[in-house]
């Protein structure tokens, strides 16, 4: 018959019984947090640093992404209209039989800054020279064991092709997987979406494989191309960071 095992007369655990209930707790403390709202910038070029007073260098374009603001309604209507068509084979719709709903910008807004205010996710907005240009979602954002997120994005036509979305994909990869915590981001990518497959590529994003029927788009389960980074390789072997690689050639 097996000797049954005792337990320390001062009420403390073994090591093995600390970490089974460590397991069980998992998730259980205070929820993580990072400072929102939060506006990220590219850095100054070399060149633009030695230049008094410089900001950036000619030609080209300012780039913020910030957070998603109650003023920014009109111009998103008027930039979502306007670029429907070209957008709609990459959108995410809600599978039927779920009971979930469209909400109005107001709404979705009040949602989307209270999860980020719970560390949930991030609404961003691209800004260039000013103008609204497109976003970057960072959602959702998973705590725990995982710490990982997962980022999605869009933008107007008029700042395509130019490496915008490139260089904003950067800064927010940089901000996530350094003064955020997470350990891991995944893009997810549909097979056919040749400039995003281009922009995780020119971004050195790790290619995880093809995921079947990974989302909802369109109206149909549409497969996707996975990419993702990890903490570790935020500054490379090279000791530089996603945005700083891009910007130095």
């Amino acid at each position: 018959m097996p000797t049954p095992r005792s337990t320390p007369r001062d009420g403390s655990l073994g090591g093995g019984a600390r970490r089974a209930l460590a397991g069980l707790l998992l998730g259980a403390g205070s929820p993580a947090r990072f400072t929102w709202p939060v506006s990220l910038e590219p850095a100054p070029a070399a060149h633009e640093e030695r230049a008094s007073g410089a900001t950036q260098a000619p030609g080209r374009p300012s780039v913020v992404v910030r957070e998603l603001r109650a003023d920014d309604e009109a111009p998103w209507k008027a930039l979502r209209l306007a670029e429907n068509d070209r957008l709609v084979p990459w959108e995410a719709t809600l599978p039927a039989g779920g009971g979930e709903a469209l909400s109005t910008f107001p709404v979705f807004l009040r949602r989307q800054t209270r999860r980020a205010r719970l560390a949930e996710a991030m609404p961003f907005v691209v800004e260039v020279d000013g103008a609204f240009a497109g976003q970057i979602a960072v959602d959702p954002i998973i705590w725990g064991a995982t710490r990982s997120a997962q980022v999605g994005y869009w933008i107007g036509s008029a700042w395509q092709g130019r490496g915008i979305m490139r260089l904003s994909v950067a800064l927010v990869l940089d901000h996530l997987l350094g003064p955020v915590g997470l350990h891991r981001v995944e893009i997810n990518v549909r097979p056919e979406n040749e400039r995003s497959l281009a922009l995780c590529r020119g971004l050195g994003l790790r290619d995880e494989g093809l995921r079947r029927g990974y989302m909802h788009i369109n109206g149909a389960w549409a497969d996707h191309v996975s990419f993702a980074a990890l903490a570790e390789e935020v500054h490379g072997p090279d000791g530089a960071g996603f945005e700083q690689r891009l910007t130095r050639g």
